[in-house]
């Protein structure tokens, strides 16, 4: 029988494994490095024999020691210096970086670790030395003190162990960092990249309940997070669709009655009375219809497309010139955006509207930056009352309390125009301008700027 073990994929178990995996690289990096960078077994034996050098040297006659160092095998030349000399001296006051810990332990004087230098021919001290720099230019020295204050110097090739300890130190600890960095950096990324992901989708789904699931990846804590995402989405796509379908159906069973309201109000004898009844039913025939068509969202069956949204403005700007309104439009000739053209339209003209009935005049202002576009709409109306600047997004909300349509309107152009510039990832923002007025702020974000824009102004 095979038996597979499974690692669960839960958030816990990536970050157990991520630090387990650091972990473990640093421990092979330092076994690697201890390798390849501490002495190799053959060169631990020339320690040992170095050592064994040492001490013979050291319990022989001072007049036979230079002669037992001659025959000693273990470097290129060993050379002992007698306690007094200059060399002696120098090497006794020399101020170098001593050898490693473990290059130390090996040369010990009844248990005490002996004065010992490591050094090269690029320092000052080899200067006085008498070697042959031709067989040797990059020579390796090891010096070791005696308990008589004289010396033996082995002079070889330089070994690679044979780094100083301060610049041995400094390469360990910065490439240890840089792989712990590296290691996380990298298991970070993987261990973000499915959240990543999901924070993508939800924001190019925009809060519209008619998007498709979300793809179910990652984490089993995330993809239980998705999964209730998308049962709350179908929810609420299922809500919409029955609500847009109760509307549907009543405004259909509406045009029955109105008509036939219409049709007995033709025998009204009193024309006053009979053109108040015809204007009802007009209100309330555009009220459903004005209903509907906001609750089905129409704009989100649009295909989304690349247009030039300074021209789309401009086109709105002389329509409403033509028509006698003093609406001014200042900004680029050209501004490419991605979005729904005839949906941004039909909110930017509700705006335009507003201003335009309650201020007279409206200003149009379009700004960019590389991350985002900005239009303003200004007029010199009333404005809102501040406790209203939030409310006014409400439906069937209206700061204009008459239930007459040509005054108050039907509140809904606001919530509309709101719907339509956050279907589009942007936002709409009301402020009262000093001295009278309001100011409609519409950011949305760049997807698409293929056209280079300059800013002129139109009046």
């Amino acid at each position: 029988m095979n038996i597979r073990l499974r690692v669960p994929d839960t958030i816990a178990w990536r970050i157990a494994l991520t630090v387990g995996a650091a972990i473990l690289s640093v421990l092979v990096f330092s076994a690697l490095f201890d390798r390849f960078a501490g002495p190799s077994a053959a060169e631990r034996a020339r320690l040992d024999r170095a050592d064994d050098a040492i001490r013979m040297i050291e319990v022989a006659a001072p007049g036979n020691r230079q002669q037992l160092a001659d025959t000693i095998m273990i470097a290129d030349k060993v050379v002992w210096y007698q306690a007094g000399t200059s060399i002696a001296q120098q090497l006794a006051t020399a101020e170098l970086h001593a050898p490693s810990r473990e290059t130390m332990s090996w040369f010990q004087d009844n248990g005490h670790e002996r004065r010992s230098l490591i050094f090269t021919s690029a320092d000052q001290l080899s200067k006085a030395i008498d070697f042959d720099r031709v067989t040797h230019p990059d020579a390796y020295f090891m010096a070791v003190q005696l308990h008589d204050s004289s010396w033996v110097l082995f002079i070889a090739n330089r070994r690679p162990w044979g780094n100083l300890l301060p610049a041995r130190l400094t390469t360990t600890l910065a490439s240890v960092a840089s792989l712990i960095l590296a290691a996380s950096m990298l298991a970070t990324y993987f261990l973000a990249r499915p959240i990543r992901q999901f924070a993508e989708e939800l924001r190019q789904i925009g809060g519209d309940p008619r998007a498709g699931p979300v793809r179910e990846a990652g984490p089993k804590e995330l993809r239980a997070a998705i999964k209730a995402f998308n049962a709350l989405q179908a929810q609420l796509r299922k809500f919409v669709d029955d609500r847009t379908l109760m509307l549907a159906a009543i405004s259909h069973d509406l045009r029955t009655p109105l008509t036939k309201i219409r049709l007995r109000g033709e025998f009204i004898e009193d024309e006053e009375q009979r053109l108040r009844l015809f204007r009802d039913v007009d209100d309330l025939q555009a009220m459903a219809d004005s209903a509907l068509s906001f609750f089905r969202d129409d704009y989100k069956d649009e295909e989304s497309t690349v247009f030039d949204f300074a021209g789309l403005l401009r086109t709105i700007a002389d329509d409403y010139s033509d028509q006698g309104a003093a609406v001014r439009y200042a900004g680029p000739d050209r501004f490419a955006l991605s979005g729904r053209p005839f949906s941004l339209r039909r909110a930017c003209m509700n705006l335009v509207d507003n201003a335009v009935k309650w201020g007279g005049s409206a200003d149009l202002e379009l700004t960019s930056t590389p991350t985002e576009v900005a239009l303003t709409i200004s007029d010199r109306g009333p404005g809102i009352p501040s406790e209203a600047l939030e409310k006014v997004f409400n439906p069937f909300f209206r700061v204009e309390q008459s239930r007459n349509r040509s005054t108050g309107g039907m509140g809904l152009g606001l919530t509309s125009a709101l719907a339509v510039i956050r279907a589009h990832a942007g936002d709409i923002a009301l402020s009262n301008r000093q001295g009278g007025g309001l100011t409609v702020c519409v950011t949305l974000p760049v997807v698409s700027k293929i056209v280079e824009s300059c800013h002129t102004s139109k009046t």
